[in-house]
């Protein structure tokens, strides 16, 4: 009977259109009789659209997408924001660990709640434990995808202010079905990809009481290196771009070697001797191959502009060394059982699997002394913390001629700081393993006009990062330029001697291992109260204990922060917590046409407390062709244990630019880290929508929602630090250390509850789907506006950040220097499928609006991104009986992106990795066969 009625739920959603089960009209009498599960409520009801609005995206809908993972999948749904998500791509040159988030509502992926099977999946570890790894959820087993574009947490607790995406797994399936889908660019250079799966189940719970159902998916990405692509390839797009990445030979300053001994303890820093040197490839004293305009002969080009002690000096490109997509193998495995046990109790149990191994490979690492403070292993060893030319060195000829002729001859005689694009040890390659599953077992049951259920759900996502080439300790190779009077940072060969010391200093090892684990256990009741006028009061009350836990160590040379390229100092994180939570639901029939709802729910946590929150709902439907709905609530966001309890550390800072000194890509000295006092950020939200069937073939659907956050919970960027401290906000006056010559040392940016946010926006869904004697048509559109997205600073600053990523001052508005990019004011997606006998024919059109970015790097003119429009078509054939033969292409006329001038530390460069798939055209072809 379960199965009979998901194929039903579906196959009305599918029928209805795509973007939503709307039904109201003409909806048989067979399916009013049905209970099912809805996607925002406890209460278990006949599927009709409510009060809530509800996005269904089915399986067939899901075949024509092409899509082999759910991060491409979840990509073609309007509603999921770019902002704040993280995609694969994003990982090169961050510790994403292979991490793939979604978004919605701009408003962050740790303010989406990610469900499967209407139970919470544990945070992926290598992240600050508040957002799902999407790509562990098997594409293949996926029966449809709910997505409440509302917030939940009166239902579901922490996470769901923006809305909740459920993803359903096939259950009570019987047959089998074997498929494979493979894919490239027509484009050469790599981003090929083979997706493998099957799907068997066995067993009539009516006729046999009992349902095996198993799916399992494997899947291959190659890697895609911006070299192959011409829009990426290079950082130099004047007037837009100019690469800003530490240069090899650029002279610091001259510095005084520290005295003592480090074993004895007395060992003491030395300091330049002229002025402190500054945290930006442009500052110091030049290059002496810039004059003469040979930083081509150590791959470094001449930088327009001047250093800020008015010399040329050499900065890298280091665009065409940068991965777009990384190289991934993913393994997905899921099963559900189904035992009847009478006619009023089953006994059921779902498994979940995957392990995923994202391998990046990124530009060599830079050493300049800003990046070597943070590095403790300096003062330990008692080595300076410097890249250091001495005076007999021969090679000292060349930086000493160089000086002389500029003007810096008091510098001549000194050991002179350098800076250095590490080459030796080749292109940084991570490789990054995660592992995610999840065990759910229960009973669930009727009796009476109620239905029961209680379950136990483990939890547990493990990460392990290691490097495999390219890295290597900094104290280690600063030894060794410190020990050798034959390095010369102005050429790419260095002597036999040099080069023979080198792997001593090479690291190849872990990184971090993290795991996340839940375990909660859970139980509810709903049904009838009893009868009203207008029908039937119906409750759910229910109740949950959930406990929850990080364990993150990274390695002892993650701990120290001496590996090059890695950042600072990791350090370990190990804690708990419980969350008691009690909740309940009513459903109240007014009248005939009009229906009411309410909830609420109480969570206890045991670090931060307790928190109350309900929504109330309206549904009004005065004929079968119209319905009205109206819907307003509370939310909330606990803190993760990361952001409460990870120590304060001192690290390097992500890019900025220093509006007063005008120096840009500066990188500082940080301290970060979480904030033990946090309290959970809240939220109010509330929506009206209409969604009208003037006739059986069209359906339209219109929603206006609004959500206002409170105590937001976030780390400030460095940017809107270093701003709002030369604004003379007092809110950063001691984030900010400057040395003794004004330019910026060191700044704070940890963990706050800080500053509020209204957004609001309107959600469309339109489609039309009918049957003519020359063939079936269906046509629908999902699109999502942003009106308002209005965020206020802890200083008070008001950011309105729909449609761009700069103030009118060219200035990053808060939050746009994190990971994901900008509000898009206007996202759709618009498809539209012919189908006549045995052929199918899509066409989809995925549009956003344009949007300000940074200003251009060279002339300071603003800069805007246009709308874009990427068109995919897929061709299906279902003429030989159980077989299943489609082709396709996403982006099928090749367009290239806009030129996109980044505000943050984005490593590629020249599009939006955020907005736009750097496979360009992709072409792909699938096979799927039923055995039975």
């Amino acid at each position: 009977m379960k199965f009979q009625r998901k194929k039903l739920a579906g196959a009305l959603a599918y029928a209805l259109g795509a973007g939503g089960a709307f039904v109201l009209a003409g909806t048989s009498v067979q399916a009013a009789d049905i209970k099912v599960d809805v996607t925002g409520s406890s209460i278990r009801r006949v599927e009709a659209e409510g009060a809530l609005p509800v996005t269904v995206i089915t399986r067939e809908e899901i075949g024509r997408t092409g899509a082999i993972n759910a991060e491409q999948l979840l990509q073609t749904v309007a509603v999921l924001s770019s902002l704040s998500a993280t995609q694969l791509s994003m990982g090169a040159g961050l510790s994403t660990y292979g991490q793939s988030s979604i978004s919605m509502r701009g408003l962050g992926s740790y303010r989406t709640l990610v469900l499967v099977n209407g139970r919470r999946l544990s945070p992926f570890a290598g992240d600050d434990g508040a957002s799902v790894n999407v790509n562990s959820i098997p594409i293949a087993a996926i029966e449809r995808i709910e997505v409440l574009r509302d917030g939940a947490s009166a239902v579901y607790g922490s996470d769901a202010i923006a809305g909740v995406v459920n993803f359903i797994l096939t259950k009570s399936y019987r047959g089998a079905e074997a498929g494979v889908t493979y894919g490239s660019p027509t484009r050469s250079g790599g981003g090929d990809s083979t997706e493998v799966h099957a799907v068997a189940g066995w067993g009539d719970l009516d006729k046999d009481r009992y349902n095996v159902s198993i799916s399992a998916n494997y899947q291959k990405e190659k890697a895609l290196f911006a070299k192959n692509r011409n829009f990426a390839k290079t950082g130099n797009v004047f007037p837009y771009l100019v690469a800003g990445a530490t240069g090899q030979g650029n002279i610091e300053g001259a510095f005084t070697p520290g005295t003592g001994s480090a074993a004895a303890g007395t060992w003491v820093e030395g300091s330049p001797q002229t002025g402190k040197f500054g945290a930006s490839p442009g500052s110091g004293f030049g290059n002496p191959l810039a004059p003469s305009g040979n930083c081509a002969d150590i791959n470094m080009f001449v930088n327009p502009s001047k250093s800020n002690k008015g010399a040329s000096y050499c900065a890298f490109d280091s665009s065409g060394f940068v991965g777009l997509l990384p190289d991934r193998d993913s393994t997905n495995v899921s099963g559900s059982f189904t035992f009847k046990i009478n006619n009023n109790i089953e006994a059921f149990a779902d498994a979940l699997y995957a392990k995923q191994t994202v391998k990046q490979e990124i530009q060599a690492s830079p050493v300049r002394r800003s990046f070597l403070q943070s590095d403790t292993l300096f003062e330990t060893l008692g080595i300076d913390p410097a890249l250091l030319i001495y005076p007999n060195n021969p090679n000292y000829a060349i930086a000493a001629n160089y000086l002389q002729s500029a003007g810096y001859g008091s510098l001549v005689g000194q050991p002179l700081a350098i800076t250095s694009r590490v080459f030796d040890f080749g292109p940084r390659t991570s490789e990054d393993d995660a592992t995610q599953w999840r065990a759910v077992a229960g009973l669930r049951g009727t009796w009476g006009n109620h239905d029961w259920e209680a379950a136990y759900t483990h939890n547990e996502n493990k990460v392990e990062g290691h490097v495999i080439a390219g890295y290597f300790s900094q104290t280690a190779y600063a030894q060794i330029v410190q020990s050798s009077n034959d390095w010369n940072p102005w050429s790419l060969q260095q002597t036999a001697a040099f080069d023979a010391k080198l792997p001593a200093a090479a690291y190849i090892g872990p990184t971090l291992t993290s795991t996340a684990k839940s375990d909660s256990v859970d139980g509810k009741i709903s049904g009838e109260i009893f009868n009203l006028p207008a029908g039937p009061l119906l409750y759910a009350l229910g109740a949950q204990w959930r406990r929850e836990e990080i364990d993150a160590v990274p390695s002892p040379a993650l701990g120290t922060g001496d590996i090059a390229g890695l950042g600072g100092s990791v350090p370990p994180v190990t804690k708990n917590r419980r969350d008691n939570a009690m909740f309940g639901e009513l459903n109240i029939p007014i009248v005939k046409s009009v229906e009411g709802s309410v909830a609420v729910r109480y969570d206890d946590y045991s670090d931060v407390g307790g928190t109350t929150n309900y929504y109330a709902s309206l549904r009004w439907q005065p004929t079968r062709q119209l319905l009205l709905r109206t819907a307003y609530g509370t939310g909330f966001r606990a803190p993760t244990l990361f952001d409460l309890y990870q120590p304060v550390t001192l690290g390097t800072s992500e890019q900025f630019t220093d509006p007063f000194t005008t120096q840009a890509n500066l990188q500082v000295n940080a301290f970060s880290g979480g904030n033990p006092n946090l309290k959970p950020e809240t939220s109010t939200q509330w929506s009206v929508g209409v969604v009208w069937q003037p006739v059986r073939q069209v359906n339209v659907g219109l929603d206006y929602w609004q959500v206002k956050l409170k105590d937001i919970i976030s780390t400030p960027s460095a940017q809107e630090v270093v701003t709002g401290f030369r604004n003379g906000d007092a809110t950063y006056a001691n984030s900010v250390v400057l040395n003794s010559g004004g330019e910026i040392e060191t700044i704070t940016t940890q963990i706050v509850n800080a500053g509020t946010a209204t957004v609001e926006g309107i959600d469309v869904n339109l489609s039309f789907r009918d049957s003519f004697s020359w063939g079936d048509v269906g046509v629908s559109m999902q699109g999502a506006y942003i009106q308002k997205f209005d965020q206020t600073s802890p200083g008070g600053v008001v950011f309105h950040k729909v449609g761009t990523l700069v103030d009118q001052n060219g200035d990053p508005v808060i939050g746009a220097t994190d990971t994901g990019g900008v509000v898009i004011r206007w996202k759709h997606v618009l498809s539209g499928t012919y189908a006549y006998r045995n052929w199918a024919f899509t066409l989809t059109q995925n549009f956003y609006s344009g949007y300000e970015t940074a200003p251009r790097q060279i002339d300071g003119e603003r800069n805007f991104v246009g709308g874009q429009s990427i068109f995919d078509v897929q061709v299906a054939y279902t003429g030989i009986k159980n077989l299943r033969l489609a082709v396709g292409s996403r982006n099928v006329f090749d367009k290239d992106p806009p030129i996109y001038v980044p505000v943050s530390n984005q490593f590629q460069a020249g599009y939006d990795v955020a907005q736009y798939d750097p496979r360009a055209r992709y072409v792909y072809g699938s096979m799927s066969y039923k055995f039975f």
